[in-house]
């Protein structure tokens, strides 16, 4: 499903509600920047599944992560 926005801000409040986590904001945020650049529109294009943040580093995950 294809989530349409008129401006940055009313994409950005979207976001904030629908976000469970803050790894899943920033995955969408960056999203939304990346379409936008491209595509001159402000758009997610959401999954049935929600973005997830996964940490690929063999080190211990950052406290401010948990």
């Amino acid at each position: 499903m294809k989530k349409y926005f008129q401006t940055r801000l009313e994409a950005i409040d979207w976001v904030a509600g629908y976000a469970e986590n803050e790894g899943q904001f920033e995955v969408l945020r960056e999203q939304l920047e990346f379409n936008f650049i491209y595509t001159q529109t402000y758009f997610l294009d959401l999954d049935d599944q929600p973005a997830e943040v996964a940490w690929l580093d063999k080190r211990p995950t950052p406290g401010f992560l948990h």
